[in-house]
C-alpha cells in the first residue's frame, strides 16, 4: 500500500488557505525532492544531472531560518565541512536566510568536483517596498564574505587564497507576482565586457547568481510549458485542497510524494503509530501537570522515540492544542537533547 513521504504529509496537512504563510512555504521548499527540481531548472551545474543525482548532492541538513544574514554572524560556528549553526547570537530582529544548504557535486558526475552554496527564499508580496533583486544580490555578497575563514583564507602562506571562494546562488520563489511579470524565470550574474581591446585570459569571476522564479498571484500559467513554473503554481494554489494537490504533484509532475509500503512494513508502521499516539498522550499529560514549556519538552522527548525525522515530529507537535504556534526553533531545542 501507499504512504505519504515527508513532502506528501506536509502538503496534505497544511491548510490550503495558509500555504502562502512564511513558515509553511519554508517547510515545503526545504524538502530535497522539490529542491532538486528547482536546482535542475536554474543551476547550470545541474543541467546534465538527474533529479536523483541532484538530491544525492544536497549534503547534510537543509537549514530553515537558522543561518544569519547579518554581518559578523553568518559564519559563527561554521566549518569548512558543513554549515553548523551552533551560536549564542539568536536574537530577535536579525535577518536569517529562509533556507540554506549546499551542493557537493562529486568528480564522477563532473570533470572536477564542485561545491555550491545555496540559498532559497520565498517572497509572498509582489511589491514589498524594496527591489527584490538588490536584496538577493546582498544575500549573495553576504554568502561570499562569510566564507572567509571557512572556505578560504587570506593568510600569507595560503597559495590559493581567494581561489577557494565557492560559487553562491540566491533563488527567490515569488509566489504572488502580478500577471504582467508572472510565469518567468530571471537570472542575474556577473558578466565580462572589454571596454578597450581584448585578451585570451580566462579568470574565474562567475561566483554569484540571483534567480527569480515568478509565480502568478492569479494561478494563471498562461501558455507556458515550463514544468517547474506549472508545478509551483499548482503547489501554492490555495484553491486546491491538500489531498488533491498531492495527487497532482504525483501524477502530473512525477514528484515523490508517496511511497509503496509492503504489508509487513505497514503492520510495523501501524504499531509505530500506536506508540506515537501513546507518546503524544504522555507528553500532553505531563504538559498539563508541568506547564507549557516543560510540557513541550516532555512531548518532544516522547515523540523522538517513535518519529526520527524532525519535520514529521514538528508537524505532529503542532497538531496538538496548546502547541499549534510553537516555532521550529523551540521544538528543535528539545529535539537535539
Amino acid at each position: 500500500m501507499e504512504q505519504y513521504t515527508g513532502l506528501g504529509k506536509t502538503v496534505a496537512t497544511i491548510d490550503p488557505q495558509k500555504i502562502h504563510l512564511d513558515q509553511a512555504v519554508k517547510n515545503i521548499l526545504a524538502y530535497k525532492p522539490l529542491l532538486a527540481r528547482i536546482f535542475k531548472e536554474v543551476v547550470s551545474e545541474c543541467d546534465a544531472l538527474t533529479y536523483e543525482e541532484i538530491e544525492s548532492c544536497i549534503e547534510g541538513d537543509v537549514l530553515i531560518s537558522e543561518v544569519f544574514v547579518d554581518s559578523g554572524l553568518s559564519n559563527i560556528g561554521e566549518r569548512i565541512e558543513g554549515l553548523s549553526t551552533e551560536t549564542a547570537f539568536y536574537q530577535e530582529g536579525l535577518d536569517k536566510y529562509d533556507i540554506r544548504t549546499y551542493l557537493r557535486i562529486p568528480r564522477e558526475l563532473k570533470v572536477e568536483g564542485i561545491k555550491l552554496l545555496m540559498n532559497v527564499e520565498s517572497q509572498n508580496e509582489d511589491k514589498p517596498g524594496y527591489d527584490i533583486v538588490l536584496r538577493a544580490l546582498f544575500y549573495c555578497c553576504r554568502m561570499i564574505s562569510a566564507q572567509q575563514g571557512v572556505e578560504f583564507t587570506t593568510d600569507a602562506d595560503d597559495s590559493v587564497k581567494y581561489g577557494n571562494i565557492k560559487k553562491v546562488y540566491s533563488i527567490w520563489i515569488c509566489t504572488a507576482t502580478a500577471q504582467k511579470r508572472a510565469n518567468t524565470i530571471e537570472k542575474y550574474e556577473i558578466d565580462r565586457k572589454f571596454l578597450v581591446g581584448c585578451n585570451t585570459d580566462d579568470p574565474r569571476y562567475d561566483i554569484m547568481n540571483v534567480i527569480l522564479i515568478n509565480i502568478s498571484a492569479k494561478h494563471d500559467v498562461g501558455s507556458t510549458e515550463n514544468e517547474l513554473i506549472r508545478l509551483l503554481t499548482d503547489l501554492f494554489d490555495e484553491r486546491i485542497n491538500g489531498t488533491d494537490k498531492v495527487e497532482k504533484l504525483k501524477k502530473d509532475y512525477g514528484l515523490r510524494v508517496t511511497k509503496e509500503v509492503e504489508r509487513g512494513v505497514d503492520d510495523m508502521c501501524t504499531y509505530a503509530t500506536a506508540m506515537e499516539n501513546k507518546g503524544i498522550e504522555q507528553g500532553l499529560e505531563q504538559g498539563l501537570e508541568q506547564g507549557l514549556e516543560q510540557g513541550l519538552k516532555a512531548l518532544v522527548t516522547s515523540l523522538k522515540k517513535y518519529i526520527k525525522e524532525f519535520e514529521d515530529l514538528y508537524l505532529e507537535v503542532t497538531k496538538n492544542d496548546g502547541y499549534t504556534n510553537v516555532t521550529r526553533e523551540e521544538v528543535m531545542k528539545y529535539y537535539r537533547i
